[in-house]
């Protein structure tokens, strides 16, 4: 599993720009600072995070897909 933080904000930045069409995502992007980030992009980018990472969606885990961080934390604590 990957290990390095750094790497995953990387690789979520760029799910997160092809998913929703933007060049303005960044390090800091969520779903409320980002308009694009609508309830489909949310089901897209968690699609590829979870296919990405091998990471499960879970009840307890699906309300912290809302932010490039939030996502990096749950995969680093995988």
């Amino acid at each position: 599993m990957v290990n390095d933080k750094e790497k995953i904000i990387q690789d979520l930045i760029e799910i997160v720009k092809k998913t929703v069409r933007s060049n303005k995502v960044n390090r800091d992007s969520s779903t409320k600072n980002l308009a694009q980030w609508d309830s489909l992009a949310y089901m897209a980018i968690i699609s590829e995070v979870e296919l990405l990472y091998d990471l499960p969606v879970t009840q307890d885990n699906i309300e912290k897909f809302d932010s490039i961080q939030s996502i990096a934390d749950l995969i680093k604590d995988k």
